[in-house]
């Protein structure tokens, strides 16, 4: 099993990576779901928090990304693994994970984006094309340190969920829809602070 999102744990760790984040740096996941990236996060020393509108694991707090309930400047890093683009309003998300950040602190994120004109918005405004995301970031304060092209992890989640039919209906409508549009899925670190460069 590849995990509930492209590249699973392995995938978590090459997010970290681009970070440069070390223990015990605390940190927030959005959208943990059944808390496996919060659980091996710990085992790795960090101090962790982790939220889901429906959590169905252990460790994982009720919370909405939208709208956290944690102080500002409360950790070193949010992280958002395939969450902010589905989670209803991925603006509002990114400005949270913004407003609890603290001063050069950091927003691991990996999620699709779309390479057609014709796209779906999803959790955004605009058709999800990288540009929409550039713009995103921008506009709730972040900017771009790293970020890598990670497409052919994401056709292999594709593959897989539909071969083995792990796949709920609405994920293979989505399946169909994200492939007529051209998907692919990125992971980028997005530094709350000084620009430091460009994908």
């Amino acid at each position: 099993m590849i995990g509930r999102h492209p590249g699973g744990q392995e995938m978590t760790a090459r997010l970290l990576a681009l970070s440069g984040l070390r223990p015990p740096a605390r940190i927030l996941e959005l959208g943990a779901g059944e808390g496996k990236t919060a659980a091996y996060l710990r085992t790795l020393g960090f101090e962790v928090r982790a939220v889901d509108l429906k959590p169905s694991g252990p460790g994982v707090e009720q919370g909405d990304i939208r709208r956290l309930d944690f102080a500002g400047e409360s950790f070193d890093c949010c992280l958002a693994e395939c969450t902010v683009s589905g989670c209803g309003d991925g603006n509002a998300a990114l400005k949270e994970a913004f407003r609890v950040l603290k001063k050069n602190g950091c927003l691991l994120i990996a999620d699709v984006f779309f390479k057609k004109k014709k796209a779906p918005s999803l959790s955004m405004r605009e058709p999800l094309i990288w540009n929409c995301w550039k713009e995103a970031f921008e506009k709730a304060g972040f900017q771009i340190e790293k970020g890598e092209d990670e497409t052919e992890a994401w056709k292999e989640f594709f593959l897989e969920s539909l071969w083995n039919g792990n796949a709920e209906e609405s994920c293979v409508d989505f399946f169909i829809e994200a492939g007529k549009a051209g998907c692919g899925y990125f992971l980028a670190c997005l530094r709350k602070g000084e620009k430091n460069g460009f994908i």
